[in-house]
């Protein structure tokens, strides 16, 4: 009996290691929408070096990018062409021992039709007309060239910018399509419709540091954007009730723009403004009044239209030498606290500049805050400087970079 008991309990060891060997691959299903990405990125030793591969993809169905980065493995995956009954699957195996450390197999279903609104603008004028796109291709339009002119395309979050100008009146559908099958259409009417505000709310941004208009975003207000269905051959005025807290600049006429005003913030507050409109052949007419809230904003946001404008940044080709010492506290203050955009300099009250870097072997930041170049160091010239600005308002703004440490000329 003992025996028996012995090879029974033998044999279903010998049967379970069969079925359900140690090293079994777990393959993991994943479904992606045609024309979209899949991230499948995964944390990983940074000693550990991958590889991947892709089998069943013969069609081209998907496209992989992978590689190495630190302590991740970056991972992405972009649906290229129509669905297929194809299943491709994606292998990534430790280089060191061929492993499998990573394995799915991919679905791709079918794009969808996305809705898309009707649009209305004004013969010359020029419309931004938006549309939802959440694939990585941009649609392709196509519409009647005599009705529309396009101009451009700006893609942003899952969305389209479209830019068109109103050539004549008349009616035309456009069609959006990838790879030859429209996914969306809308209709764009060209006509002479009567002028509205978009909003009865606008807000801008004040800081007594800087002229607002000077701001990237929310210093300033083109009233021809805050005008539904303008004309190109108006003129478009304002009267601001309080003028203490926002004033007007004239703007030119420009391509698809009619002559106009842009509103700027002079102090934080409230002001109703009424905008008018008076087209070449008909009295001045009152288009509405919005409430206008001008809110004051950190100073960091100051330093941040500085640095707008400094396209090329503060470490492009910063060079320096061995033995060389850097006051790039007073390069900061220069160029990004009371730099271009700023109209009323910060007195040195109002802000603390901190520095750090290294390695230590090749770059030291004595007490006030001076950078001295000790070498190359270790790592043959690698270093990396932060600098952060902390406003008394308790804002700040912080940024890296690196200088260029080159041997001196003989």
């Amino acid at each position: 009996m003992k025996r028996l008991v012995s090879i029974i309990i033998t044999l279903a060891i010998s049967v379970s290691v069969f079925m359900f060997p140690a090293n079994a691959e777990t393959v993991i299903s994943k479904s992606l929408m045609q024309y979209k990405d899949l991230n499948l990125t995964f944390a990983k030793a940074e000693s550990a070096n991958y590889k991947c591969s892709v089998t069943n993809n013969d069609g081209g169905y998907i496209k992989v990018d992978a590689n190495n980065e630190g302590a991740n493995y970056w991972l992405m995956v972009k649906s290229q062409k129509p669905t297929s009954k194809a299943k491709p699957k994606i292998t990534v195996t430790d280089t060191k021992d061929g492993s499998v450390v990573k394995s799915y197999e991919i679905t791709v279903t079918a794009a969808k039709k996305i809705a898309m609104k009707n649009v209305k603008i004004n013969v010359k004028s020029t419309a931004v007309i938006t549309v939802k796109n959440p694939y990585n291709k941009n649609y392709k339009l196509k519409y009647n060239k005599k009705i529309l002119k396009y101009k451009q395309t700006y893609t942003y979050d899952g969305k389209c910018d479209y830019t068109f100008v109103g050539l004549k009146k008349g009616k035309t559908a456009v069609q959006a399509s990838i790879d030859g099958k429209v996914y969306g259409k809308f209709v764009v009417t060209v006509g002479d419709f009567k002028s509205s505000l978009k909003s009865k709310k606008q807000t801008l941004k004040y800081n007594k540091h800087i002229k607002s208009y000077s701001f990237e975003e929310g210093g300033k207000i083109d009233i021809a954007d805050a005008v539904k269905y303008y004309h190109t051959d108006a003129t478009y005025t304002v009267k601001i009730q309080n003028k203490k807290i926002a004033a007007a600049k004239k703007l030119k006429k420009s391509a698809g723009k009619p002559k106009r005003v842009e509103l700027y913030s002079l102090k934080n507050g409230k002001t109703k403004v009424a905008v008018y409109e008076k087209r070449s052949k008909t009295k001045t007419r009152k288009v509405g009044t919005f409430m206008l809230t001008v809110k004051k904003v950190k100073d960091s946001e100051v330093v941040e239209a500085n640095m707008a404008q400094d396209n090329d940044g503060l470490f492009y080709e910063f060079f320096i030498h061995p033995g060389e010492t850097v006051d790039l506290k007073s390069i900061v203050a220069r160029k990004y606290i009371n730099g271009e955009c700023t109209t009323k300099k910060f007195a040195e009250r109002e802000y603390k500049i901190t520095i750090t870097a290294g390695p230590e072997d090749a770059l030291k930041v004595d007490e006030n805050g001076n950078i001295k170049c000790l070498g190359f160091g270790a790592k043959k010239g690698e270093n990396k400087v932060t600098y952060t600005i902390t406003f008394a308002d308790g804002s700040k703004v912080s940024s890296s970079g690196s200088f260029s440490i080159m041997e001196k000329e003989s």
